[in-house]
């Protein structure tokens, strides 16, 4: 495809750009974009992809390498950098999470770690739990010498692993502890890496590692600045310190564009490790520059202005944004419902959900229901009571094996696999015919110039589908039969082409994890469904109500929010003016497009903690209502 003279260049699928997007997009500095809700950073990073790839800025065989915080973040980047870029172009473009790249370059490159820091082949993945490390501190601190006792016992176990651990640089041989804080350190390295059997890092300890490898091995260091001389870096808000760090030793050549894009106000994983000054040393040590999106493409005007007084808690001089979508519905925009009982909220819930529908023609994936934690409790006390109104709850945070659901909604096998299945059921789904396509095409390894290639390729899906269409006619959905679909389509699909195709599984287990949790998925979907087109609307959550924590939302959009649980229990360790509660709250409120509901239970707590947040609803006027 020939190059566009960059001052031509327009952007590919949307109308226009904000004046301060067209500034970035075209600046070759490293930049610092304030994207508040709705600013479309996803659209803005897939519109600078597609401008750096088809003016040449970013010329072949160079690529841009963007990171992001999670992994549905990360997916859904991709697939916007697909529908904006011609299929050679978009191949350029390596959208992956921090975890997956850093560990990717530990598994490529384990041998070239000092052996005082290299893991077993294979290692386990460890997620330190809170009685883990207290039991670990504490038993830290008897083994101490007596001088550093002290230090060791006023260390917390919320914050070891991501900000002592994830701050420290590991030196390039094993270290001598001159200190309290690195006899701990290096005992929670050696307890880890050199335990009975295979080594269990955290994805902390692979941030290390792999910031490690870069100061070890320069030429790790110079292939990267070599592969990736643009970089953009999403949710830049969420960065812990040993992000940070890895991203300063990895990308911190001036030769290096680097956009990192984020909004303070959305600060919510100060509690996984995130700097609070990420964007004050982004700007300091990447000489970049500060810049604002304007324009709220989701929510009403009526929204954008309440949302604007929850921002100005977080930041006196926030700056109001421009609403451009208009109001939809009548009446209240967002009011608080306070109810007696947690039976008589869910039960008006339901009847409200059931009625809102039928009057405005919604469907149930326009609304999502959010909590602040315990999703799994809320769907047990919800789910009956919005089954009696026909409507289907999907808790979005149910773990599926090492993974989560919404995770593996955005995986890219999990992708291909439903399409190949929804195809098997209906001859004609011209967007799973898309998905597959393009997949089998990528997987055979087939060139989109080589007719022949290609021809071959569309042939062998044909084929295959011929016989899945038989097999899945002949066959009524059960768990069994789930399952054994599960192994055709893979078999189909080749492990060892998806590993060799798609960067995310060229090592470690990420490929593993994503097999075994769509197995289960798939299987507890088949249970109970008379027929496999509906199994697999199960599987994608046709017509399903979504519920998920806040942090789970965090990218998505709905007609309406409604926040259960407004209370004490459920904001335990929230008090008055805590940034990252407030941080959570303003994530809540702008997830919506038209409503946002918060509900008050008095059975379930009192509202002493939260008062500074319904203070902040009061002033921006909004009632409530009793249920």
């Amino acid at each position: 495809m020939p190059l566009v003279v960059p001052d031509a260049w327009r952007p590919r699928g949307i109308a226009d750009l904000e004046p301060n997007a067209w500034h970035v997009l075209r600046r070759q500095g490293n930049t610092c974009v304030v994207a508040g809700p709705g600013a479309g950073k996803t659209e803005f990073l897939a519109q600078r992809a597609a401008y750096l790839l088809e003016t040449g800025a970013c010329p072949e065989p160079h690529r841009v390498l963007a990171i992001s915080f999670k992994t549905d973040a990360a997916e859904n980047l991709a697939a916007r950098v697909r529908e904006r870029c011609e299929r050679a172009q978009a191949d350029r473009f390596v959208s992956m999470t921090f975890d997956a790249f850093t560990k990717s370059l530990v598994d490529r490159f384990l041998p070239a770690l000092a052996a005082d820091w290299r893991p077993t082949r294979p290692y386990g993945i460890d997620f330190s739990r809170r009685p883990q490390v207290e039991d670990f501190l504490t038993r830290a601190r008897l083994a101490a010498p007596q001088p550093w006792q002290a230090v060791v016992a006023g260390l917390g176990p919320s914050d070891f692993e991501s900000k002592i651990v994830g701050s420290f640089r590991l030196p390039l041989q094993a270290m001598a502890p001159a200190t309290a804080v690195e006899f701990v350190i290096e005992r929670w390295w050696s307890e880890l890496l050199r335990r009975p059997g295979r080594s269990l890092v955290t994805f902390t300890m692979l941030n290390r590692l792999a910031e490690l490898l870069l100061r070890a091995r320069p030429q790790i260091a110079r292939a990267l600045h070599a592969t990736y001389p643009f970089v953009f870096v999403d949710e830049f808000q969420d960065t812990t310190h040993a992000q940070y760090d890895f991203l300063l030793s990895a990308f911190g050549d001036p030769r290096i564009t680097v956009t990192a894009v984020g909004d303070d106000k959305q600060r919510i994983m100060v509690w996984a490790g995130a700097r609070t000054d990420a964007f004050d040393r982004f700007e300091a040590e990447f000489a970049a520059e500060r810049v604002p999106l304007l324009v709220n493409f989701r929510s009403s005007p009526d929204l954008v202005r309440i949302q604007h007084v929850v921002a100005q808690a977080l930041d006196a001089g926030a700056i109001p944004t421009v609403a451009q979508s208009g109001r939809r519905v009548d009446g209240d925009v967002a009011q608080v419902w306070t109810c007696p009982t947690a039976a008589g909220e869910a039960q008006h819930l339901a009847g409200w959900l059931a009625q809102d529908m039928a009057a405005r023609g919604t469907r149930p994936r326009d609304y999502a229901i959010l909590v602040r934690q315990t999703a799994d409790r809320f769907e047990e006390q919800l789910a009956p009571t919005l089954a009696a109104v026909n409507l289907r709850l999907r808790n979005e945070s149910r773990a599926l094996g090492r993974t989560t659901l919404q995770d593996l909604l955005v995986d890219a096998y999990a992708e291909i696999a439903q399409a190949l299945l929804r195809l098997g059921v209906a001859r004609r789904a011209p967007a799973a015919w898309q998905i597959a396509s393009d997949a089998v095409l990528r997987l055979r390894d087939a060139d989109p110039d080589d007719e022949l290639a290609c021809l071959r390729a569309e042939e062998g899906l044909s084929m295959f589908l011929q016989g899945l269409r038989a097999t899945m006619a002949a066959t009524p959905p059960s768990t069994a039969a789930a399952e054994a679909l599960a192994d055709v389509v893979l078999t189909f699909v080749d492990a060892q082409a998806l590993a060799r195709s798609f960067s995310e599984y060229a090592t470690g287990d990420t490929l593993a994890i994503a097999l075994e949790a769509f197995r289960l998925h798939l299987a507890a979907c088949a249970d109970g469904s008379p027929d496999w087109a509906t199994c697999l609307d199960c599987f994608t959550g046709v017509d399903q109500v979504p519920l998920m924590t806040v942090h789970k939302s965090k990218g998505l959009e709905y007609d309406t929010i409604l926040f259960v649980g407004l209370d004490d229990a459920m904001w335990w360790s929230h008090s008055a003016g805590n940034p990252e509660g407030i941080a959570t709250f303003f994530v809540a409120l702008s997830r919506a497009k038209q409503r946002a509901i918060f509900t008050f239970c008095r059975e379930r707590g009192q509202r002493t903690r939260v008062a500074d947040l319904y203070g902040l609803l009061t002033a921006a006027g909004v009632p409530e209502v009793a249920c």
